[in-house]
């Protein structure tokens, strides 16, 4: 499944994206996010993303975050969460 990121990753985003990535582990899907658009990310899309890479790897499915826009990178780097970029 490739799942676009929005825009803005903040709190009131958290709860879609947290969906998203459950229905999609649920049905088996290894997870594809394209990170382009990402222009601001909170800590709440992070701890979501970081719960999404986890579920993944629990079911045995892939998780990458591909084309991470310039923001995202920088905002990942500096919250430690850099590995979810790779």
């Amino acid at each position: 499944m490739t799942l676009s990121l929005a825009p803005v990753l903040d709190t009131a985003a958290a709860g879609p994206l947290r969906l998203a990535l459950c229905e999609a582990v649920n049905r088996g899907e290894p997870l594809l996010l394209d990170g382009v658009a990402v222009e601001r990310a909170g800590q709440a899309c992070f701890q979501v993303l970081l719960a999404g890479q986890a579920a993944a790897g629990r079911a045995g499915l892939s998780f990458r975050i591909a084309d991470p826009s310039p923001p995202l990178v920088e905002l990942a780097t500096l919250a430690g969460l850099d590995d979810l970029l790779a």
